[in-house]
């Protein structure tokens, strides 16, 4: 009986496979992938629309044809590249500068931290997105020390907690310097931090931070945007989950001549100086916990040194091995034909070609427990081998008082915190929640 009852669920399970092998067969094709659409009614508020369900990979698709459930999730240097590009676009309306007409790309057009995070908050006037069309300098370049090499100099140099935020507003507040560098120099050298190891310093450069509208209205609408109002919303105790068409860019720019323009991404400043674009975060609630992506010019020294450079979409070859001599130079590679097209069809400029994804992140841990990691040689300078992007935004968190955090994402060797999170991140020692986390944006530390 055993024998024969085995014989009968084996030619049942044949059969019903052989059903399910059918019905899939005789699936329509799916449409030719899309790439990801842009509402083109306002590049300030440019809102990424579902890429729809699409097949993996260059051969039969998921489960020979059935379309990936989740592609987004599956695919993240795919979504990092369609993101890159829809927001990359040149803007529809440019402005003049000294004589000079600016090169900006959709995501310059959008707000920048000194807008969202103003120095002297009035919860009666909230930030405004300005109107469609509206010409203002506010969008004009406002560069700044990278956060991170600032965050880091100033936990090593022991700046207690309680002066953090006072010290990063002193450092990044507009300048009205046309020369960068010898602004940052002359605060480097009547600050706490002489000798200062800015490496941004050196190469004249800074860095700005801007989201689309929907993370601005967010952060507005819910008063993140000064200080009693996250006190107000570690007392509500309300999860903060923003929603999913939010898009945050960081990018870091450098000085060049006009020689040097069909090398980069370019722009001018409030001030008419010349600057190319060297490195780029970019991160989307696409994905629960974000998508984390990172962008380098590709004749950035060391920029694949300690992580390697990883890109299973947009490059080949995919993976590029970290040299045993930091600092030196990696191969570009060759831009995918998939990735071209992709481009072509948006119009992007030719400039943008000059840049590689060195890799986008999803999860805290592999497989095995190791910690994921991605950082760039320019905006981590210092700690790449240690970042995680993931990791660090995901303890952005404020106490009772609606004071940041102040590990800022650190550990406290100063090298970055990475891995999954842990409750002690956000508990105290009696189990009460100590820290209120704010969707992983670390923005809210300029928050005055």
């Amino acid at each position: 009986m055993n024998g024969k009852r085995t014989s009968v669920l084996l030619v049942s399970l044949l059969v019903s496979l052989g059903v399910i092998v059918a019905i899939a067969q005789s699936q329509p094709a799916e449409p030719a992938p899309k790439a990801i659409k842009a509402r083109a009614l306002d590049d300030r508020n440019i809102v990424l629309l579902p890429v729809g369900r699409r097949p993996i990979g260059t051969g039969g698709g998921w489960l020979g044809g059935v379309p990936d459930p989740d592609p987004d999730a599956n695919e993240p240097d795919k979504l990092a590249w369609q993101v890159f590009i829809a927001i990359s676009k040149l803007a529809t309306s440019q402005q003049t500068v000294r004589g000079n007409t600016t090169n900006d790309a959709i995501w310059e057009t959008w707000a920048d931290d000194p807008l969202t995070f103003p120095a002297s908050p009035n919860p009666a006037n909230p930030p405004q997105w300005p109107a469609t069309g509206q010409t203002t300098t506010t969008f004009l370049k406002r560069l700044q020390i990278p956060t991170q090499i600032l965050l880091r100099e100033l936990l090593r140099q022991k700046v207690p907690p309680s002066q953090i935020a006072p010290k990063m507003l002193e450092f990044q507040r507009a300048h009205p310097e046309a020369n960068l560098q010898q602004l940052l120099r002359k605060q480097a050298a009547t600050s706490r931090l002489n000798p200062v190891h800015i490496e941004i310093v050196q190469i004249g450069g800074g860095e700005e931070v801007r989201r689309n509208k929907a993370a601005f209205d967010f952060i507005v609408s819910n008063g993140l945007w000064y200080k009693q109002g996250l006190k107000a919303a570690f007392a509500a105790n309300k999860v903060i989950n923003f929603p999913v068409a939010s898009i945050e860019v960081k990018a870091v720019w450098v000085p060049i001549t006009a020689s040097q323009k069909s090398q980069y991404h370019w722009n001018y400043d409030a001030n008419g100086n010349l600057y190319g674009l060297v490195a780029m975060h970019l991160e989307t609630k696409a994905l629960p916990n974000w998508l984390w992506a990172t962008f380098e010019w590709t004749g950035n020294a060391g920029r694949c040194d300690y992580l390697g450079c990883n890109d299973s979409f947009g490059v080949t070859p995919a993976s590029i091995s970290p040299a045993t001599t930091t600092g030196g130079t990696y191969p570009a590679g060759t831009l995918t034909p998939a990735l071209l097209s992709l481009m072509s069809a948006a119009g992007l400029p030719a400039e943008f070609q000059n840049y590689r994804l060195k890799g986008s992140q999803t999860l805290f841990a592999n497989t095995i427990g190791q910690p994921t990691l991605l950082g760039n040689s320019v905006i981590e300078n210092g700690f790449v081998s240690s970042s995680s992007c993931i990791t660090c935004h995901g303890q952005a968190s404020v106490d009772k008082n609606g004071n940041a955090n102040p590990s800022f994402g650190f550990a406290p060797t100063g090298e970055s915190s990475n891995g999954p999170l842990t409750p002690s991140m956000f508990l105290d020692s009696s189990g009460q929640l100590q820290f209120f986390p704010i969707d992983f944006i670390w923005g809210i530390i300029k928050a005055q």
